[in-house]
């Protein structure tokens, strides 16, 4: 009865406002959304004076956050240790830059927030732990186009702390299982599950509010919660026709699981159409004003990965768009350059390869952008290749170099001199002795060797220079791979076989199913060769184009290739005609 006799107080009090508003002309639009929350937030008070009894301070609020922290891995120090290319450090600083800005307005002073990246790419959700630590998935950081939808996710995840309403769940769940705070931790992940699970609808949505406020007195543009969800509206749309459209090739299926990743968010939050719509009745209430947002400075990552995901996936056109894309945000981004390398020497263009490959060692070069570089530029330009290589190094000489990019930057150059002629090229390369923890990279060189070797067409050197990488590393794939493939250009098809074996029932991945095809048709195993090649093919769909085999392969193995490739091509239409057929059948006539 008292909480209804407020909230009536509350509403005539509300309606007193608007009418003195109205009469003072206020230039924001009117509506009674302020009010209706007001009465929502005061029946949430009344329904919390029970927790309010049993209330945690915040020194202890502050201790189970960190603790539920570290149960979950988060406050580990060297749990970026294997980070190569500094993203991940890189975007956990920027979230708690950003974060911390947002929290300079908050009503609980005393709760230290930190914001933590939880580098799944699947996980497309944000969650709040009590005292302040609040993880975001790598998925949903995708998402993103602007720091101001960042900031109004982040708004919205620091309202849940500052609103107690994740250290009122903590209360709920302990008070429902029956057990202490010691038993709560005993729970392991699922402890951490139940924040990430979602609040209710009117905690969710208050959320979404009040984070808008963080984000705006901030000095973000309030369209950015209104942007980020236009998108989840719109992929929420697609996620539920998905079963209707099923995907039927790879890269439909790649197209896909950013989709399937977002039930999650989905199922723990409002339609993301009232919650758009929430906000913008906010906005119009506050009379914000909508200015421009900041392009998302992380933006690079994200589109690079995308890019890379693409490539794996066979889609080389969108991956180098994706690539390029990242180069809008920052030039200078090399995690991109190599993608970009990479995928352009996957489709086929070795010219493209060198012109990217060529900026990644300008940047910070590693042995596989030299071996891009100098491949890129032996088949797109083969009589001019040695000098443009030797340029390029020239002006690398700054650039940040290990020992085996260095190693690897003399082997390209020996190779290219290799094919126009030198024979001796490789000689004092073969007679330097690396030291004995660089073992590998001494394996490594003569593996790239090889690959020159061979496709100057001396497979008996490129076979014996192998034999001497296997001596000094006789557990890599790579080596024992590489030599099967030299032994079968050899015509001793038996060695080849028997190099495999020591892979067989331990290792398979594409490149040794396609060898197998490849054997496979030179002892007349027709059958067996097209059905290891399908396998390899569907491993990695690069073995389907023609350039890319062109560029890796001898001439007769090629022309293996190229068959194998008509034959499975063939295969996938006529597959793909009968579930055309088959469809057409099963639908309502």
């Amino acid at each position: 009865m008292t909480r209804r006799l407020i909230a009536a107080a509350l509403l005539i009090l509300g309606i007193v406002a608007l009418i003195y508003l109205q009469r003072d002309k206020a230039t924001a639009e009117i509506s009674p959304s302020p009010i209706l929350y007001l009465v929502a937030d005061t029946e949430r008070e009344a329904e919390r004076i029970p927790l309010a009894i049993t209330r945690v301070s915040e020194d202890e609020e502050n201790k189970i956050g960190e603790r539920l922290a570290k149960e979950y891995g988060l406050s580990d120090p060297n749990r970026y240790a294997q980070d190569i290319s500094g993203d991940l450090r890189r975007i956990e600083i920027h979230l708690n830059d950003i974060g911390h800005q947002l929290a300079q307005n908050v009503q609980r002073k005393k709760i230290r927030y930190h914001f933590y990246l939880d580098n799944n790419p699947y996980l497309v959700n944000a969650f709040a732990l009590p005292g302040g630590q609040i993880v975001v998935g790598r998925g949903l950081l995708s998402l993103f186009e602007s720091e101001d939808e960042l900031a109004a996710i982040l708004g919205h995840e620091i309202t849940h702390v500052d609103n107690r309403h994740a250290i009122e769940r903590l209360q709920y769940e302990i008070a429902a299982r029956k057990i202490g705070l010691d038993g709560f931790y005993g729970l392991g992940s699922l402890a951490v599950d139940i924040f990430r699970a979602g609040y209710a609808k009117e905690q969710e949505l208050e959320a979404d509010r009040v984070g808008l406020h963080f984000a705006v007195d901030a000095g973000f543009s309030p369209a950015g919660g209104v942007s980020v969800m236009s998108r989840f509206e719109k992929l929420e749309k697609e996620e539920q026709q998905q079963e209707a459209n099923r995907a039927g090739s790879p890269i439909e299926e790649f197209a896909q699981i950013p989709i399937s990743a977002l039930q999650d968010y989905f199922r723990s939050h409002p339609p993301a159409a009232e919650r758009r719509a929430a906000m913008e009745d906010e906005i119009r209430s506050q009379g914000w004003t909508v200015g421009p947002q900041r392009p998302f400075v992380l933006r690079p990552i994200f589109l690079t990965d995308q890019g890379e995901a693409l490539d794996r996936a066979g889609d080389f056109p969108a991956s180098i768009v994706k690539f390029r894309q990242a180069f809008s945000f920052d030039a200078n981004y090399v995690r991109a350059w190599r993608g970009l390398a990479e995928a352009e020497w996957r489709a086929g263009d070795a010219a493209q390869t060198a012109e990217a490959a060529s900026k990644a060692v300008h940047l910070q070069s590693t042995a596989r952008d030299w071996e891009l570089l100098a491949r890129g530029l032996a088949f797109s330009d083969p009589s001019g290749a040695t000098l443009k290589f030797k340029i390029q190094i020239d002006l690398g000489q700054n650039a940040n170099r290990d020992f085996e990019s260095q190693a690897i930057e003399n082997v390209e150059l020996a190779g290219l001199q290799f094919l126009q002629g030198n024979v001796n090229a490789f000689n004092d390369l073969l007679s330097v002795d690396t030291p004995t923890n660089y073992i590998d990279v001494r394996a490594s060189m003569r593996r790239e060797m090889a690959f020159w070797m061979s496709h100057a067409g001396k497979f008996d050197l490129a076979a014996n220079t192998l034999e001497e990488a296997r001596q000094i590393l006789p557990q890599s794939t790579e080596t024992s791979l590489a030599l099967a493939w030299v032994r079968s250009d050899q015509g001793r098809q038996a060695d080849a076989t028997e190099q495999l074996s020591n892979l067989r029932g331990s290792y398979s991945n594409d490149e040794f199913q396609a060898v197998q095809a490849v054997i496979a048709m030179r002892t007349n195993q027709h059958e067996s060769a097209n059905s290891y090649f399908q396998q390899a093919a569907h491993g990695d769909p690069v073995w389907l184009v023609p350039a890319w085999v062109q560029n890796n392969f001898s001439p007769s193995t090629v022309a293996i290739l190229k068959q194998l490739q008509q034959e499975e091509q063939t295969r996938r239409r006529k597959e793909k005609e009968k579930q055309d057929e088959l469809r057409r059948h099963s639908q309502p006539q």
